[in-house]
């Protein structure tokens, strides 16, 4: 995520430029500065100098006039403000200018960091780091080594890299840091990426406690010609299988226009429409305590009539019995039909339906201007859906120029209206300040909010966050219970933290994870922070409930 500027085999006027340039660039930013030099550095009466290519030194004396001093540096990055400073020099070198400039010490003087700095050497003050063999010094190729990793502290990173050191120069060479940090940076946090599209309300069957009241709350209002009753039920239960007749009602009660287009009909499609909607409703309460093929495809059965009878909520709801084979065989190119002929009635999540299946080639062949095409029709018509697949186009550039800022835009407009993958993907574009500024406590409560939505991935995101520190206060209960919570929703990425990454994880939150298994009873062995194989047992009886 950093801008990056090279300097290679620079002279003086050349490094006393870029360090202006880059105090600017700082200043305009609330970014983290980072200052990397290799070369040579020395010391003359307690002050380091960094000696540019060319530099015609013959006293010590001439050090300040040809050299670029350190000491500078360090304060045109504190005149930044910005949020965090690091300083990396890999400069402790033999000093060349020795026999001429006595005054001139051997390695470099020790340097007290600015606040929020940190400054780091290849070996401590008044030592000389050895160049290596290699391209790179073994300072720099252990450092190189260390940045990547995901999910380590800034400090551990550097410790890291004194361990490497010490090993390959055999204790000959001791990196040192000082640093004025009070919070944490990792320069590869732990974190996911957005969420792709997916067809609106996959996974979203069965009986739950929403679904039982939002059932017993219609069947006290479902013969009410009380437009604001209805509406206030349709906003209760934005996701509700019964939504949609209440909005029907709505639409037949208003004047038009309305967006429900196809409720203004002939008498004779009237008559057909008003056939179907019982028989909708039936189809919706028993699709919520369905089990078993034969009730579900008695479901299936009951969409179909009454998507016959040209009723669009019911053409969807058929479509997404053959797109996830529920109660009929599975078959895609039949659940596009009707997803189409739902789209073709200007049902909304029929559209935003179709536009995925055009977005991945299911059931239809690849067509990117297609999906972006139904994407914008189901989002005008106000489907949260459709909105967030928008923002994932935008913020991925598939099928469209990338564009951040709409798509930090259209999550927001979905996660107003209750998105929870809007709320995980936004959230995300919040904590990295992509199209717009960085703000962890608002990453925090769009995360807190897609969770209690069920969203698996962002309780992993929360564990994240617990777990380092970032935006929240430092928590390994919190940081264990989200990430138990998602692990046993069945998020994958979760399941592979644990089984294979689980060292990425604080010593304190692992420990506090084999806690709530001994808890529930699971686990019985030492509480440890290593995940052995009773752990990764115990984990897996955990996930599957037994």
């Amino acid at each position: 995520g950093f801008d990056v500027v090279k300097l290679i085999d620079a002279d003086q006027a050349a490094m006393k430029r870029a360090v202006l340039d880059f105090g600017r660039r700082l200043r305009s930013s609330d970014g983290v500065g980072l200052f990397y030099y290799a070369g040579h550095g020395v010391q003359v009466e307690g002050e380091n100098f960094l000696i540019p290519v060319g530099a015609d030194i013959k006293d010590a004396e001439e050090v300040a006039l040809a050299g670029v001093s350190l000491g500078e540096l360090l304060k045109t990055m504190e005149r930044a403000s910005s949020r965090l400073n690091i300083a990396i020099l890999d400069a402790c070198r033999d000093n060349p200018f020795q026999s001429s400039t006595r005054s001139a010490t051997r390695g470099l003087a020790p340097v007290r960091a600015p606040a929020g700095t940190l400054i780091a050497y290849a070996t401590g003050p008044g030592e000389v780091a050895q160049d290596g063999a290699g391209a790179n010094s073994p300072y720099t190729s252990a450092l190189a080594a260390e940045i990547p990793s995901i999910g380590i502290a800034l400090e551990e990173v550097f410790r890291r890299t004194r361990r490497k050191v010490l090993e390959v120069t055999a204790n000959r060479q001791t990196p040192w840091e000082h640093s004025s940090l009070t919070g944490e940076f990792f320069f590869r946090p732990k974190s996911a990426e957005p969420e792709a599209s997916l067809r609106p309300g996959e996974g979203a069957y069965g009986m739950t406690h929403a679904r039982l009241s939002e059932i017993r709350d219609w069947e006290q209002i479902k013969d009410t010609t009380d437009i604001a009753v209805l509406r206030a039920h349709a906003q209760r239960y934005p996701d509700g299988l019964l939504r949609e007749l209440a909005q029907l009602r709505i639409s037949r009660l208003e004047s038009p226009p309305s967006p429900w287009n196809w409720v203004f009909t002939s008498d004779s499609r009237s008559t057909r429409l008003a056939k179907a909607e019982p028989i909708y409703e039936q189809a919706v309460k028993l699709d919520s305590q369905a089990s078993g093929q034969a009730a579900l495809a008695e479901v299936a059965a009951l969409y179909g009539q009454a998507a016959d009878l040209g009723l669009p909520p019911a053409m969807y709801h058929y479509a997404r019995a053959y797109d996830h084979g529920r109660g009929v065989r599975k078959d895609l190119a039949e659940a596009a039909k009707w997803y189409r002929l739902g789209a073709d009635a200007e049902h909304p999540q029929s559209m935003a339906s179709l536009g995925t299946m055009y977005e991945f080639g299911d059931g239809v062949e690849r067509d990117l201007v297609a999906a972006l095409r139904l994407y914008r029709l189901a989002a005008d018509a106000g489907d949260p859906h459709a909105m967030t697949s928008l923002g994932y186009l935008y913020a991925t550039g598939k099928g469209v120029g990338r564009d951040v800022g709409q798509a930090r835009r259209w999550y927001g407009n979905a996660a107003d209206r209750g998105d929870a993958r809007a709320m995980y993907n936004l959230a995300l574009m919040a904590m990295r300040g992509e199209g717009g500024p960085r703000d962890l406590a608002e990453a925090v409560r769009l995360l807190r909010a897609a969770t209690e939505k069920g969203h698996a991935s962002a309780m992993r995101e929360l564990a994240f966050l617990y777990d380092e520190g970032r935006g929240v206060e430092k928590n390994a209960i919190q940081a264990a219970n989200y990430l138990l919570a998602s692990y046993k929703a069945g998020n994958k990425a979760a399941r592979l933290d644990i089984r294979l990454k689980s060292l990425a994880w604080t010593f304190a939150t692992r420990r506090e994870i084999q806690k709530q298994l001994t808890s529930e009873g699971l686990y019985t062995g030492r509480v440890h922070g290593i995940f052995d194989t009773p752990t990764r047992k115990a984990l897996e009886r955990y996930a599957s409930g037994n």
